[in-house]
């Protein structure tokens, strides 16, 4: 008896073990269009805009999207609701991401080390995947959203 409660405590020990994330490169983010809930607010990505910028060591781009049908052609940046992120300008997985989420005007709100997947870079557009599970409280709303994005470098 003293031996099966030993391998069934190493069995268990060893499921326990197990990873819970994969950090082997690869990204469990949904391949579907990003869509969920921005502050409390269904969301279906339609639009945005990305801009180059220079950090202090290294070149970033700034992704801005949106749920609705902006793109490089509008210069208002009056979003409904918008989320944010400054990646790194090449592909990769980056899991100290600030995901920034506002509704309108209100006041943003910083979601900081959060996972951010950049699938393809060019001159003129980016692709990625984003998730982030805020989970709602009676000081601020809830936004939980997954998928990918493809959108325009603007100049």
């Amino acid at each position: 008896m003293k031996h099966f409660f030993l391998i069934c405590l190493t069995f268990f020990s060893l499921l326990s073990c197990s990873s819970d994330d994969d950090n082997d490169g690869s990204s469990s983010i949904s391949d579907q269009n990003l869509s969920g809930t921005v502050e409390g607010n269904s969301f279906t990505f339609k639009g945005g805009q990305a801009y180059f910028r220079s950090s202090s060591s290294t070149e970033e781009i700034t992704i801005n999207l949106t749920n609705e049908p902006f793109g490089c052609e509008t210069s208002t940046f009056d979003y409904g609701l918008k989320i944010s992120a400054d990646v790194p300008n090449e592909v990769g997985v980056y899991t100290d991401v600030n995901i920034v989420t506002q509704d309108g005007n209100n006041t943003p709100f910083n979601s900081i080390g959060e996972t951010v997947e950049i699938t393809a870079v060019s001159a003129t557009e980016i692709s990625g995947k984003m998730k982030l599970n805020k989970e709602g409280s009676s000081m601020f709303a809830e936004s939980i959203f997954e998928g990918s994005f493809t959108i325009s470098i603007c100049e």
